[in-house]
């Protein structure tokens, strides 16, 4: 098949459903488009510097973060909180500045009437005329009285301008991979759409920042508050280890330790060494008491003597206890302890004037010198009894010593829990420090992300009303309707089993069609139609003239499936064409002219069952049989023709009956051919095989050329000389 010129035939022979379909139907729509209503266009652009915006720690922004922050950009927009205070507030606004007798940038006056019919008398007592979120904050009050009221209808139902339905609208999108949001809304009234991207501008600006620094600023405020309470708790305990110190006299309790310790170090080495001295001088002073026990009891009796000696006993002891708990330093200007010294030195002075009277007892029994055995004597109890004064001292500071360290034994301990105590706080104290500015950080880096967020392009109020949309309806009508018909015809062109042309009815056939006729002819060229025939009849006969033999007759034999379809009509435009050239024909007509009965369908020659037509000087012999559907064929006549013309009209439908009747005809006719004639076919089916059929007119050879695909084809003829 021949698709570029099936194509070019299929467009011309729907031609007229084209032209006309397409046209009707774009009238309509042009028609009917013109009351509907104009539409305004608003558009803002936002920058958002998402991507190019940098944070206080270098942190790099992947393309999942981006994303995702755009996301809920979109989100934020789209949310039915959003919504709901967009709408709220643009009632809100609508109700206090629209006017009903004029247009203005809030509402035109007629969508301003429609809202007061539909808006009810206990909203209208609402309205703050001084205050439009005075108004916004009464209309939600009303709203959460009850489920069910007039916000409620008013954002859930079909409403084109407050509707929930009515803003979702809003085009939202990223402008590339750039930082930009584009955010586009349309709708029948020039000031609603300006102010309603006014308001989802205002909204992004608000609570985008208000959701990304919502969790940040909760973080702040928990540590915050978790700081407050370290450092009350930490001030706390301080003050109680302070406390806990000034009761127990600890200013250092480290140092005082060590010097408590250091100090009962130097105790006992002074308690080891006195005892010491204390026990060589009472050795010696009963060796020296028993060598000299007559003097001794005779100075003993002397209450100057012992007086003298308890003196020295008791200043020994106070130099013995300043020396032993002051320190070095003080010792080297204590007053006291140089008056007790000066003290002690008179007091052995008066003991050595008062033995310079012993004189008289010059030598002991074993004939020591007495003065010298006295003044040992004397030495060895003064020592004695220094000694023993300083160990009175010491074995009191012993048991100081004891109850110190029975203090600070338990002491040390305390403190330890409560400086451990202290550090665990302050440990947590600087995480919770060092959170807190994690979190203040953290925030910095949104204020730096999102500090950009800025209207590049301000919504403004549109001037005029969108143009293309009719204009596309109408575009779109007329390329629809071209695509629809062009579509259903080509399906029925598929499914259709109409006969109608030459290629259709090779193709559901099988058999070659030699000829068309077109019948009766158009009501249009009926004056045509004789000429059309002859023509036709000329081509047919040129196509049979092939089987022509001289001097012996040929058989062409005229079928058809169904009665109808015009065999004698063809039969009779051959015969005239056959005629005007000189042959002779014999038309033969079976059933009129010839009997149907058994001598006819038995014959095994065409003399048998037409004996008078031998002797005739005959050059075709033309057989019209009757339609096949009805009647019998005499298979050998059929098989001996020396042609079967099939006459089909074009105007049928080829259903399973006439396939199978068809093949009936190709078994009994096995050594002759079937070819087919088309009758009752169109103008363009017949100029197939004859070419261009009366009236000749440049329109209908342009049309030729065009369906053809003679594009470039010149109409000039050639002349002859």
């Amino acid at each position: 098949m021949n698709i570029p010129l099936f194509i070019s035939r299929f467009l011309y022979r729907i031609r007229y459903q084209l032209i006309f379909g397409s046209l009707i139907v774009t009238l309509l729509v042009a028609y009917f488009t013109q009351f509907l209503s104009k539409t305004y266009t608003v558009n803002t652009t936002i920058y958002t510097g998402i991507v190019s915006n940098t944070t206080l720690d270098n942190e790099t922004i992947n393309n999942s973060q981006v994303s995702n922050t755009f996301d809920n950009l979109i989100s934020v927009l789209r949310s039915q909180s959003t919504l709901e205070n967009v709408s709220l507030h643009l009632l809100a606004m609508n109700l206090i500045h629209g006017n009903p007798e004029e247009n203005n940038m809030y509402i035109t006056a007629k969508n301003f009437q429609r809202l007061e019919r539909l808006i009810p008398d206990e909203i209208k007592g609402l309205i703050d005329y001084q205050s439009e979120e005075k108004t916004v904050e009464n209309l939600k009050k009303y709203a959460t009285n009850s489920s069910l009221n007039f916000i409620y209808s008013l954002l859930n139902g079909k409403h084109p301008h407050y509707s929930y339905d009515a803003l979702k609208k809003v085009q939202i999108k990223r402008i590339g991979n750039s930082d930009m949001i584009d955010l586009s809304y349309q709708s029948d009234d020039p000031g609603i759409t300006t102010n309603t991207i006014k308001l989802f501008n205002n909204e992004l600006l608000n609570n985008y920042n208000e959701l990304r620094y919502k969790a940040t600023d909760d973080v702040i405020a928990y540590f915050e508050e978790e700081v407050k309470k370290k450092v009350k708790k930490l001030k706390e305990l301080e003050d109680a280890l302070v406390e806990y110190n000034v009761k127990h006299n600890i200013i250092n309790y480290e140092e005082q330790t060590k010097t408590t310790a250091y100090s009962l170090s130097g105790y006992e080495d002074r308690y080891e060494s006195v005892k010491r001295d204390y026990e060589s001088a009472q050795q010696l002073v009963k060796i020296l008491e028993s060598q000299l026990e007559t003097r001794s009891k005779l100075l003993e009796a002397n209450n100057d003597f012992i007086k003298t000696l308890d003196e020295i006993s008791t200043i020994n002891g106070k130099i013995t206890e300043i020396e032993t708990f002051t320190s070095e330093q003080a010792l080297q200007n204590n007053p006291n302890l140089e008056r007790y010294k000066e003290e002690l030195r008179k007091a052995e002075q008066k003991i050595a004037s008062i033995s310079s009277d012993m004189d008289q007892y010059k030598y002991t029994k074993e004939g020591v010198a007495v003065p010298d055995m006295v003044t040992e004597w004397l030495k060895a109890l003064i020592q004695k009894t220094k000694a023993k004064a300083e160990l009175k001292v010491l074995e009191e500071r012993k048991n100081e010593f004891k109850e110190k360290y029975k203090d600070f034994s338990p002491i040390g301990t305390e403190i330890k829990r409560r400086e451990r105590e202290i550090s665990v706080t302050e440990s947590s104290y600087l995480e919770s420090l060092h959170a807190l500015n994690l979190a203040y950080l953290k925030k910095k880096n949104i204020q730096l992300t999102t500090s950009g967020l800025n209207t590049v392009t301000q919504p403004t109020f549109p001037l005029s009303p969108n143009q293309g949309k009719r204009l596309l309806l109408i575009i779109g009508a007329f390329l629809g309707s071209l695509i629809f018909i062009t579509g259903y015809n080509l399906l029925i062109e598929l499914l259709d089993r109409t006969l109608r042309d030459a290629e259709r009815t090779e193709r559901l056939t099988g058999l070659k069609v030699s000829a068309a006729f077109s019948g009766r002819g158009q009501l249009r060229f009926r004056g045509y139609s004789k000429a059309w025939n002859r023509i036709s009849a000329t081509y047919a006969c040129n196509k049979l003239d092939r089987y022509l033999e001289g001097g012996r007759p040929i058989y062409i034999n005229l079928l058809s499936i169904e009665t109808g379809e015009g065999k004698s009509f063809i039969a009779q435009y051959l015969i005239e064409e056959w005629e005007k050239i000189g042959l002779n024909i014999k038309y033969i007509k079976i059933g009129e002219d010839i009997t149907i009965d058994s001598s006819y369908l038995l014959a095994s020659t065409f003399e048998e069952f037409c004996p008078s037509c031998v002797d005739e000087n005959i050059d075709i012999f033309l057989i019209e049989y009757p339609a096949v559907q009805y009647n019998c064929l005499p298979p050998i006549l059929i098989n001996k023709a020396s042609v079967n013309i099939l006459v089909a009209n074009s105007k049928r439908v080829w259903k399973n009956s006439d396939e199978k009747l068809l093949q009936h005809l190709k078994d009994i006719s096995k050594d002759t051919s079937i070819i087919i004639y088309l009758n009752n076919a169109s103008r363009e089916t017949v100029e197939d095989f004859t070419g261009p059929l009366p009236p000749y007119s440049s329109q209908h050879s342009l049309a030729m050329q065009m369906m053809h695909m003679g594009f470039t084809a010149k109409g000039t003829s050639v002349t002859e000389k």
